[in-house]
């Protein structure tokens, strides 16, 4: 029985030797590795590949028929449990395409929906165009697009992760000939921004909202390259994935298409494929220590033969070559007992027969040299068994403690490869901030650069702009102010004119009167007649005295007289005629006590104890239009810009308009009714009366007259 044990142990120890030689460390490093790149799913996992490429009225893609293809193959090689792929569907083909998948979604825990093709914005919402759609105006995508809700509808069962990718952002060429049936409703070129409502669920954009998304030169566009690219990386983080394949897209497009996602995740890291696991590094010694201990327990020279030669060297091959010497000098040993047992059986029958004393001797000398010979060689057997072990125990110790120390080593090691790639890490996120906020602060520079030139800009343009309002105006209120002033002249002389006509008949009426009237009929009814001057003057300075008007007496009935007399018409509840400076007027005025019209001062001057007196302002402040003093804010210089500082061109002087002279009877002695006066005086005054004295004095009056 205990030979066949030992017959068992010894076969299946060959056997296992026997594998081992021929599988070897990579045959099992093969399996492990196999193994770790297919590990076993417990979730289930969907996804839904759309590619629009044959659109009927509009210019075929090229690149979506691609893009969808690469994209399915990526999710089966991903281990995907369903994987759809639909290509150039019309509208009710679609729908119908996610019904079927919404009962796909339903009982799964991660469900994907992949879109390449056309796509629109109206009015905020996005819409998926299938390929018969006809888009003639913007209310056309209700019922022949399909929303991107009912996508995130369908895909809301899901229990752990809901994805959308939309490589649909590209330049639509149904904008072009929409009409809008509402002038305010917008129609975007890109998507637009879209936030899910429901957690763990994420919208990919091949180009972020508002801008379009390129097809490239390649077999597939930028984004969905960069997609199979890093989607499939085995433990690689959703978000990482899509992190990098935006860098990519940023690198191939120069910086002109910028993938984008909405939508969060929680902490726990979602990546498409599993990640690898390490197979365990195998141990030598392990399986060495494995197989000593089943040769020991098979304890044959043939089991430690079989083991020293599998393994040649090593401390297990020297503690096995010690433990066959070791059972090779007890079964020498034993051989030797039993030789010496044989030999004295042998003396014994000899004996017993009676052999010889000779004989005898011979065969216990023979025993007990046999006897001698196997102590020695047990003896020997046993100080080399010692020896090896005490070796092998040193090089046990040895070995260990350098095993030791190499883990201690490969630990430290492996500490500072962390330490220095978190080092470099930090170093590179620095730089990335770093240079994040220089642009961020040249951008900022650059604007307010640009936005303090536009507004420099903006003010030179409205002071060169006011100047030449100001310029017209005053051109305007000059041609104006001298039109009016000329029309005033013609209208003063015109006055002055057909005054000084009055005058002059009347005068001549008076001298006609006065020649046939008696020498003392120079005052009748009471009332003293003068010439039109001594009128004017008089009637100007009574006026002044009533408070209406402020000019100066003169002999002409000018414009500011004539504003006096209407002003005192106003106040005094008369009705003289403003052009002719008369007797009723100045017997009116003279009959009227002072302060008839209230003071009116010109801008500049305030009433003050009846008089016009300056305003005077305080320092810091300036008269307004209105006569008011006002506080002057100082407003900071600018630097002045070229419209600004361009010479202002010169007004042409306006023609200084000629006074005209005030219309005089030519007379060398003054007035007419002065000389009137001296010659009745000259003709009668010398004389007494009677009828021949009288037309004496008549004479010497038409005589005196004719003198002039």
């Amino acid at each position: 029985m205990v030979q066949q044990t030992a017959d068992l142990l010894m076969r299946t120890f060959r056997s296992i030797i026997s594998a081992k030689r021929a599988l070897g460390i990579a045959g099992l490093s093969a399996i492990l590795i196999f193994c770790g790149l297919h590990p076993a799913h417990a979730e289930r996992r969907v996804a839904l590949v759309i590619g629009n490429s044959a659109y009927q009225n509009v210019a075929k893609l090229s690149n979506p028929a691609n893009d969808s293809a690469a994209m399915a193959a990526t999710f089966k090689e991903a281990g995907f449990d369903v994987v759809e792929l639909k290509r150039d569907l019309k509208t009710s083909e679609m729908r119908r395409a996610l019904r079927d998948f919404s009962d796909a979604a339903r009982d799964s825990d991660v469900a994907i929906v992949f879109y390449a093709g056309h796509g629109i914005e109206i009015d905020g919402a996005n819409y998926l165009i299938p390929t018969d759609a006809v888009l003639e105006r913007d209310i056309d995508a209700f019922d022949e697009a399909i929303p991107l809700d009912r996508l995130l509808a369908v895909i809301e069962p899901a229990r752990k992760l809901r994805l959308v990718i939309l490589d649909a952002c590209r330049d639509n060429p149904f904008v072009k000939s929409m009409k809008r049936t509402i002038a305010s409703r917008a129609i975007g070129r890109g998507l637009a921004q879209v936030e899910p409502g429901s957690a763990n669920t994420l919208i990919a954009f091949a180009a972020k909202a508002g801008s379009t998304a390129s097809d490239g030169d390649g077999k597939n566009s930028p984004f969905t390259a960069a997609l199979v690219k890093y989607l499939p990386k085995p433990g690689l983080d959703l978000r990482k994935a899509f992190g990098f394949a935006r860098d990519e897209v940023l690198k191939s497009t120069g910086n002109r298409q910028e993938p984008f996602i909405y939508g969060s995740l929680g902490g726990e890291d979602f990546p498409l494929v599993a990640a690898v696991p390490v197979p365990a590094a195998s141990n030598p010694g392990q399986a060495m220590r494995r197989d000593y201990e089943l040769a020991e327990r098979v304890a044959t020279l043939e089991a430690w033969d079989l083991f020293i030669a599998t393994y040649h060297d090593g401390f297990y091959a020297k503690l096995a070559q010690a433990q066959r010497n070791k059972l090779e000098a007890e079964q020498s040993r034993l051989a030797a007992i039993e030789k010496a047992r044989l030999a004295e059986e042998e003396r014994a029958r000899l004996a017993a027969e009676g052999a010889k004393a000779t004989t005898q001797a011979k065969a216990a000398a023979d025993a007990k040299a046999a006897a001698k010979s196997a102590e020695e060689a047990r003896a020997a057997a046993e100080r080399k068994t010692a020896l090896e072990e005490a070796r092998i125990a040193e090089v046990e110790r040895a070995q260990a403690k350098a095993a030791e120390e190499a883990h201690v080593a490969a630990d430290k090691k492996q500490q500072n490869e962390a330490a220095k790639a978190a080092e470099v890490e930090r170093s590179r996120l620095a730089q990335q901030a770093r240079l994040a906020e220089d642009a961020r602060v040249a951008a900022e520079n650059a604007k307010a650069v640009a936005d303090a030139k536009a507004v420099r800009e903006r003010l030179a343009l409205e002071r060169a702009k006011a100047l030449a309002e100001v310029q017209v105006a005053e051109a305007a209120r000059s041609k104006a102010e001298a039109e009016a002033k000329a029309e005033e002249d013609a209208r003063v002389i015109a006055a002055k004119v057909r005054a000084a006509e009055q005058a002059k008949a009347a005068e001549a009426e008076r001298i006609r009167l006065a020649a046939l009237a008696p020498a003392g009929a120079a005052a009748e009814d009471g009332k003293v007649r003068g010439s039109s001057e001594d009128i004017s003057r008089s009637l100007v300075s009574e006026l002044r005295r009533v408070g209406c008007g402020s000019a100066a007496a003169t002999d002409d009935w000018n414009v500011a007289a004539q504003k006096a007399l209407a002003q005192y018409n106003k106040h005094a509840g008369t009705q003289f005629d403003v052009k002719v400076a008369s007797l009723d007027a100045l017997q009116s005025v003279r009959e009227r006590p002072a302060g008839i019209c209230p003071l009116v001062c010109e801008h500049g001057f305030e009433a003050s104890g009846g008089k016009c007196v300056k305003i005077v302002c305080e320092k810091g402040h300036e008269l307004s239009e209105d006569n008011a003093c006002e506080r002057v804010v100082r407003q900071k210089k600018e630097k002045p810009t070229p419209a600004a500082t361009a010479p202002k061109p010169r007004a042409a002087p306006a023609p200084e308009a000629r006074q005209p002279e005030p219309v005089r009877s030519r007379t060398a002695g003054g007035s007419m009714e002065a000389r009137i006066a001296q010659c009745q005086l000259r003709a009668g005054g010398r004389e007494g009366g009677g009828a021949r004295n009288a037309n004496r004095s008549f004479q010497r009056l038409d005589s005196c007259l004719r003198g002039q």
